[in-house]
């Protein structure tokens, strides 16, 4: 009888689809990966396990604009309808470059041989569409705090002595579009009228989102000129030549990704 009943048995288990058969503890997938003529998307290092799932968003930026990549817009779908949404913060893309955001999702639903990802919330922003005035402001300053349009700045920090000035700041942008801060851009200006680039030149801006604020550092090193320009004695102008940028957010067309099952690396 006993025999029988094994032998009932291991012809119900032939019988069932070689997936079926095995009871993973981790699903990993094959990379994915979609492009057009401004942006590429692709994952990496895709797997899910019991209490989770998880993988690299990774997003290429083909343009001479910086990209936004918002997840929370994007969403995940599995065979039946259901969907998930991402929470994790938004990612910033510079033009030329690839940076990527891991993606987690909480739960066992994810267990599954495919499912879908739908990457939505892709922007591109220019760094110069509208140049905010900013007034000069003194150092000594006599006041900490100025305006820009929808930007509010205040000096966080100061010194100022014969070999160096540092003047650190913080901005913090209100408007409803996008922020654009490039603090290598602002310069001085000496008594004699001299111009002086700060020595903390960045090629990359920094975005600021609504409610969202920036910290950043203007360094000057000892200057030319002997007494005439010891920066500990003098007063210098600071000048934000497009330094704040208002800009437009351009959402992309969305693409879709594919995630299937890599069967040797999920055995």
């Amino acid at each position: 009888m006993k025999k029988t009943v094994f032998l009932f048995s291991a012809l119900l288990v032939s019988l069932l689809p070689a997936s079926a058969q095995v009871k993973y503890e981790k699903i990993a997938y094959k990379e994915s990966k979609l492009e057009d003529k401004e942006v590429t998307v692709s994952t990496k290092d895709v797997f899910s396990t019991k209490a989770f799932t998880k993988f690299q968003c990774r997003i290429a930026n083909k343009t001479d604009f910086i990209m936004i990549y918002k997840p929370e817009e994007s969403t995940l779908n599995l065979p039946g309808g259901k969907e998930f949404t991402p929470k994790e913060k938004y990612l910033v893309v510079y033009p030329g470059e690839t940076n990527y955001r891991v993606v987690n999702f909480s739960g066992p639903d994810f267990m599954i041989p495919q499912y879908s990802y739908k990457v939505e919330g892709i922007y591109k922003v220019s760094e110069i569409e509208k140049v905010i005035e900013a007034p000069e402001f003194a150092l000594p300053p006599s006041i900490n705090e100025f305006k820009a349009g929808p930007f509010s700045c205040t000096l966080m920090k100061f010194e100022k002595e014969t070999d160096k000035t540092t003047a650190k700041f913080e901005c913090r942008y209100n408007g409803d579009k996008v922020g654009v801060i490039n603090s290598g851009r602002a310069g001085a200006r000496l008594p004699n009228g001299t111009e002086a680039a700060n020595s903390k030149i960045q090629g990359k801006s920094d975005i600021v989102l609504k409610g969202e604020t920036q910290r950043f550092t203007l360094v000057w090193d000892r200057m030319e000129g002997g007494k005439e320009n010891d920066m500990q004695k003098i007063k210098m102008m600071i000048f934000w030549r497009n330094t704040f940028i208002e800009a437009t957010q351009v959402k992309l067309d969305p693409l879709t990704l594919e995630m299937k099952i890599d069967e040797a690396l999920s055995k």
